[in-house]
């Protein structure tokens, strides 16, 4: 029995601007970025939750116009030819920060920590850190 793909997570954004800002490009491709998709007919902007590129889809479901990709800007126009932009810099955007560990995740994780063990005789040691079977 095959199982239905699940649809694939996106975060949407107002403008190219805030996309940008959220992908974090090299300094040097955001320019080139922008001349590329200027005049391009696109509605809605989005980057998918794999954070491999940015992209911008045609008003009213028209499906994707345009990708952002960390070396190049592919443009697919409706009605017009495809072409290819390269960037200054092939560079993958700046990873996002780790969410910090809620205080209740924090403690699971710690609690859920192997414990130590006594570098003599290999068994665990006990809350006080002193081996009861090498003292």
């Amino acid at each position: 029995m095959s199982k239905t793909p699940e649809p694939e997570e996106r975060t949407y954004f107002s403008t190219i601007e805030d996309a940008i800002a959220d992908w974090g490009p090299p300094v040097e491709n955001i320019r080139p970025i922008r001349d590329a998709v200027q005049g391009l007919g696109y509605e809605h902007v989005y980057i998918p939750a794999t954070r491999e590129h940015i992209g911008l889809e045609a008003p009213a479901g028209g499906g994707v116009v345009g990708y952002v990709m960390p070396a190049f800007v592919s443009l697919q126009p409706l009605g017009g030819p495809t072409r290819m932009v390269p960037l200054p810099v092939d560079g993958a955007p700046v990873p996002k920060p780790a969410k910090p560990l809620s205080k209740a995740a924090a403690k699971k994780a710690a609690a859920e920590a192997p414990p130590a063990v006594c570098s003599t005789c290999f068994t665990a040691l006990p809350a006080t850190g002193v081996c009861s079977y090498c003292e």
